[in-house]
């Protein structure tokens, strides 16, 4: 398995919640190994995040469109809730 498909395996196992070295962790690990395709489909994802990234590059707001923002959140989140419409 390759650098690249461990660190994959490791942080899927990371977000499920199981130990890096746990026997959940060792069983996906060599399933991976045993598995090829699975090796192709993990590429492919990486792709697809890469060229996500770049497609959709982050932009930063005006800091006084930021301020404005937050401020109405902060006084949507104080008013009472009996004020609120549904």
């Amino acid at each position: 398995m390759t650098q690249h498909s461990k660190k994959i395996v490791n942080e899927l196992c990371n977000y499920l919640g199981y130990e890096l070295d746990g026997c959940m962790c060792k069983e996906l690990h060599n399933y991976v190994q045993e598995h090829p395709e699975l090796k192709l489909y993990i590429d492919s994802v990486k792709t697809t995040v890469q060229v996500c990234k770049e497609a959709y590059k982050e932009e930063s707001l005006p800091e006084d469109l930021k301020k404005d923002i937050l401020s109405k959140i902060k006084k949507r989140c104080q008013t009472p809730k009996s004020d609120e419409r549904l």
